[in-house]
This record gives C-alpha cells, structure tokens and sequence, in this order.
C-alpha cells in the first residue's frame, strides 16, 4: 500500500484496541458444535490436530493442521465435528476496536490462513501458548504481555496474507482520514481546532472527542507530533539551521525547542549531533 492515503490509513489503524477475554488450549469433544452464531468478539483458532467444519457466512471451511482461523465478530459462523479425530487447538476470543468501530468492518482479511514454514509454524505455538499462560496471571505485567501478544498475532496474521483490503465506506474514519490528510499538507500553517472541525462538518468539541478516541491523541498534539517528526527528518539529514526548521513546522524558534525536547528529550541541536554520530 505505497500510496499517501494509505499511508494514513495505516496510522488510523494502528491506533486499533484490542482486549482478549480469554485463550485457552483445547482438544474439543464429539459433540463440538454451534451453528449461525453471531458473536460480539473475535475468534483465533491455531489448529494443532484433528479436522471439522468451519463455516463463515456462506462459506464452508476445512481447516487442518498448520492453519489459523480469523473469525470475526458481527458475522454468521458456524463449527462442529465430523468425524472422531475432533480438533486440538489453540485458540483465543478478543475484541479489536477502532474507536466505535469493529476493526474487521475496515479491514477486510482472508478467514483461512496457511503456515507452511516450520519455524513460523513453531513461533505462532509459542505467541498463542504464551497467550494462554498469561491471561490467566491476574498482574499489571500479565495485563502488558497479553496486550503484546495479541498485538503480535494480528502482526503476524498481517504479514503473511501480504496485503489487506479496507474498506474506507466508514463515514466516520474517513472523516479522521480527511482531516489527518489535511494536517499533512499544511503542517507548516497555524491550524485551528475550528478550522479542521469545519472541513469535516463537526462541532470542535465533537471533533476533539471523536479525532481522540481514534488517534489516542487530541488534533493540536498530533498536528504537533507530526511536526516533530518532520523535524527530525531535516535536522538529520540536512545543515538547514534550527530556525529555520522552526519556521518550516510553523513555530516560533523559541516554542519549537521546548516542543522538541518534550517529544524526543533532546534539544534541538542535540538531536542533530546524535543522529549524524
């Protein structure tokens, strides 16, 4: 995805949440079975052994060993058995949101997913075994580590299927998009909360609200943390004096050094020498 707006819509989706609500190992039973459910949470199955039936929809799936299943949530499934040699599998129920958003509603991802590397195959064991060991911990540090290793499973999952499809028919994200897009175009001027709000039919304070739950951040902090890292870029690559980098990123020389040095720690200057060592 090497164009620009989807450039963007990698940073609005890596602001997606996810919390996973249990993981678990199982060697199902005969009578495993459910059919048209729709569920309000995602499913992870890493299937160890065994075959049976994975329904999605209207389509019929026969995972085997070596594969993994995204189920998400908010769509018709079914499973069961059919045969004896039933399912051993890994497998975890999470949410993954983006702001009010189910992330799969956006992000459009093959179901059905083939390891077909053994040491890849021995790393999505070791992310989903330590998945169940430390949702079951009821420490701050588990609380990290479970967050990471969802994380990394839905990297993973990504990696592999190579590229994913989005679907930008969300009203709301492509509102985010728009103004997030226009930041980047106009960096160097004096935006206002007013002036953004507007070019996307929003009240300021609705705008606010809405660009935070997204983006983690409110508009002036992420319009300002863009400006820092356009700063880096031309502190360590060219000799273009500090104020004049000020004067590119629209700020004075004075409130552009304190600004820098509470995103990175360093003065100005003091980047630019450690990132040319």
């Amino acid at each position: 995805m090497p164009d620009e707006n989807s450039r963007l819509w990698e940073e609005l989706l890596a602001s997606a949440r996810f919390q996973v609500w249990t993981a678990e190992y199982t060697k199902v039973q005969r009578s495993w079975q459910e059919f048209d459910h729709v569920p309000t949470f995602n499913r992870f199955y890493l299937i160890q052994e065994g075959v049976g039936l994975i329904r999605i929809e209207d389509e019929e799936y026969y995972p085997v060993k070596g594969q993994v299943v995204l189920m998400p949530a908010g769509v018709r499934q079914s499973y069961s058995t059919i045969s004896d040699e039933t399912y051993g599998k890994y497998w975890c129920h999470f949410t993954a949101t983006l702001g009010d958003l189910r992330l799969f509603d956006i992000m459009e991802t093959p179901y059905i997913l083939t390891v077909d590397d053994e040491e890849r195959w021995k790393h999505w064991i070791f992310l989903f075994a330590s998945l169940k060991q430390y949702i079951q911990r009821d420490t701050i540090a588990a609380s990290f580590r479970v967050n990471s290793l969802i994380m990394e499973i839905m990297a993973c999952f990504i990696e592999q299927i190579g590229e994913i499809k989005l679907n930008r028919s969300s009203a709301v994200v492509d509102k985010i998009h728009t103004a997030i897009s226009y930041m980047e175009q106009r960096f160097e001027e004096q935006l206002t909360i007013d002036e953004l709000a507007k070019l996307v039919h929003y009240h300021p304070n609705y705008f606010i609200q809405v660009f935070k739950q997204f983006t983690g951040s409110s508009p002036i902090q992420y319009l300002n943390a863009m400006r820092v890292d356009k700063a880096k870029q031309w502190l360590s690559t060219t000799d273009m004096p500090v104020s004049e980098v000020a004067e590119r990123v629209g700020m004075t020389l004075f409130y552009f050094s304190r600004l820098f040095k509470e995103h990175s720690g360093f003065t100005p200057s003091g980047y630019r020498q450690i990132s040319k060592q």
